[in-house]
């Protein structure tokens, strides 16, 4: 395997950003941020889906995005369609492995259904390779591809760097490799989306593609001159400082003002159907009373997301309905 393009220089700006990325995630878990606010739930997904097909060359402008999100329509031509099937793999992310080939061919299937007569299925041709200028880079070559991917999988399923510099390099390994004749950037983003959902839920909805589509030559230029040099360092200090952009953003708007509902789903997400008492929910919830715990877990027995037993202080709860099924 050819695996000059995983190969990354540590630069001390990659390391700097890596440090604050860290500390933003702590300060998102500790103000409850890793979900979003129902309010923005739908905000996010049109901006993530309008900016990953953008960087492609898709001209619809967020307005019509929204409404394809809310009311999919397959029939309105390639661009509609782009949006409508972007949306559908957002939902179907959290079911997929980002370590399986199945995994990333079933994905690509529902990227390009309609698009490509290939869906889901690895180019059996060579490929030039280009970033904006005519003359291609290279040829990207179609042998032993399914294997090529399978190593890159395997590597960043094993990789011990941390997740967030090793989702990068993943970015940059499906767009080197381009494993498919087409849709290879908006699935590499959704890959690597896929990736950091595994280890913090905040990048589910986060809309990391807005962040690198503001600096989109930026972008394309970082990962040229990866390729060219067969060092992608400086390719992940960019998504770096665009991950962070994105946390730091969130961080700044105001939290969410939630109702007692909205904090025993977070907490029941977070809970895994252990048995709990009070105190326990007020750990997560240092900044609420005693007074408005006990009001919380009364409401969700009341609407029968929770079983109580015993009374009082001494009282323990477990789940009867499934977060986010009430």
């Amino acid at each position: 395997m050819d695996s000059s393009y995983t190969f990354y220089t540590l630069q001390s700006r990659m390391l700097e950003r890596l440090t604050s990325i860290h500390h933003r995630l702590g300060e998102v878990k500790a103000r409850h941020l890793h979900f979003p606010a129902a309010s923005l739930e739908k905000a996010y997904r049109v901006s993530a889906v309008h900016a990953t097909l953008a960087l492609e060359g898709n001209v619809l402008e967020p307005l019509p995005v929204a409404r394809l999100v809310s009311r999919p329509d397959r029939t309105s031509g390639p661009a509609a369609l782009e949006v409508v099937n972007t949306h559908s793999m957002h939902e179907l992310l959290p079911e997929l492995d980002p370590a399986l080939a199945q995994d990333l061919r079933r994905a690509h299937g529902v990227l390009m259904h309609g698009l490509a007569i290939d869906a889901g299925h690895f180019r059996t041709g060579p490929m030039d390779v280009l970033y904006g200028d005519p003359i291609p880079l290279r040829v990207a070559a179609a042998d032993n591809l399914s294997i090529q991917v399978e190593e890159l999988l395997h590597l960043v399923e094993n990789d011990d760097a941390p997740p967030v510099i090793t989702s990068c390099v993943l970015h940059f390994g499906l767009i080197y490799l381009r494993p498919f004749s087409a849709g290879n950037g908006r699935l590499a983003r959704l890959w690597q989306r896929r990736l950091l959902m595994r280890h913090w839920p905040v990048f589910a909805f986060l809309p990391l593609e807005a962040f690198i589509h503001r600096t989109e030559p930026a972008y394309y230029a970082a990962l040229e001159y990866a390729d060219r040099q067969g060092d992608c360092g400086g390719f992940i200090t960019y998504l770096l400082e665009r991950m962070d952009e994105a946390l730091a953003e969130l961080l700044a708007m105001p939290d969410p003002v939630r109702s007692a509902i909205d904090r025993i789903e977070l907490f029941l997400m977070q809970a895994q159907g252990k048995v709990f008492g009070r105190k326990e929910y007020m750990g997560w919830f240092p900044e609420i009373s005693t007074a408005t715990a006990s009001r919380d877990l009364r409401e969700a027995v009341a609407r029968d997301l929770l079983a109580r037993e015993g009374s009082d202080r001494t009282a323990v709860y477990r789940l009867k309905v499934e977060p986010g099924h009430r």
